[in-house]
């Protein structure tokens, strides 16, 4: 019997190496370069706190020594991956960190717990849903906790009572420096704190003070709850908007409580636009044209019809 031939097989190379639970994570070279000068030695830390504007779960980044946190950030599309040498990651999130003012993530205990009474800043800092809030002790940025509450007793003890009228003096302070810096680089915000995107402004247009008071008042408010807020707002003396929100920019958190380490994969640039045209749905023209067509050809042969066999 003669041996018949097989067809040959397709060959498909793959990659059964590529690292579970890995991330693609962005963040400025210093913080892994001089981390054995300022911040010890190793890796920084990922974790998950209590995020001041809500107070729930969001993620956070600590260096070595925790003496210095950064928020994290997770810019996430669907079908999207990344390829990584000869790897494919077929989760195409984007994690980027931000530096964040340790004050910022301990005010929302002084206000709840430390309006009537001082509280050392250990116990203060105890927190059985968030274990992880207690590396904030060693950060470098608690030094100047003094500026939104009243130091009792001496470095030992290191207790601390929640000052409002400090707190929104500092708070103001925050708002004007994130103001002038929205002046420098030249952003038009006409729109006030609800623009969703920055515009540099157009040459020879002036734009209010206030508008760009008002636009850093919904930047400084992200870490900021409601009421606080509106406090701020009233105090730099800035009319209430009650007819459009104050945008709030809305960071993914991890579900996972554990801390994880990071691994740097890559570090490039990403650009991405909002203002994308949704063609997902055809507009009334588009469904007329198509439906003329279809009616035109209706009657006509397939031109795979033209290929058969007689």
């Amino acid at each position: 019997m003669p041996r018949v031939k097989s067809s040959p097989k397709k060959c498909i190379k793959t990659n059964l190496q590529q690292p579970a639970n890995s991330w693609i994570f962005l963040l400025k070279g210093e913080a892994l370069e001089l981390s054995d000068q300022y911040t010890g030695s190793g890796t920084p830390d990922i974790v998950t706190l209590r995020h001041p504007n809500t107070g729930e779960s969001a993620v956070f980044l600590f260096s070595p020594a925790n003496n210095s946190v950064q928020e994290v950030l997770t810019f996430n599309e669907g079908k999207r991956s990344w390829f990584i040498d000869e790897t494919v990651k077929s989760d195409g999130k984007l994690h980027l960190s931000t530096p964040i003012d340790p004050i910022f993530l301990v005010l929302p205990y002084l206000r709840k717990y430390c309006t009537n009474q001082a509280i050392p800043l250990d116990q203060l800092l105890r927190d059985e849903e968030f274990p992880e809030t207690e590396r904030l002790l060693k950060s470098s940025g608690l030094k100047y906790l003094n500026l939104i509450a009243d130091k009792k007793g001496d470095e030992e003890l290191n207790a601390f009572k929640y000052n409002e009228e400090k707190t929104l003096t500092w708070l103001k302070k925050k708002t004007e420096r994130v103001s002038e810096i929205l002046k420098q680089k030249n952003i038009n915000v006409s729109g006030g704190a609800i623009s969703a995107t920055y515009v540099k402004a157009t040459r020879g247009e002036s734009i209010d003070n206030n508008a760009y008071l008002k636009y850093a008042h919904g930047i400084v408010s992200e870490y900021l709850m409601d009421d606080l807020s509106q406090k701020l707002l009233r105090y730099l003396n800035l009319p209430e908007d009650t007819s459009v929100p104050n945008l709030k920019r809305k960071s993914v958190a991890l579900t996972s409580g554990e801390p994880k380490k990071v691994k740097v994969e890559e570090e490039f640039k990403s650009t991405s636009s909002s203002n994308i045209l949704d063609l997902s749905k055809p507009d009334g023209k588009a469904l007329a044209k198509e439906k003329a067509r279809a009616k035109a050809a209706s009657g006509s042969k397939n031109i795979s019809s033209f290929f058969k066999k007689a």
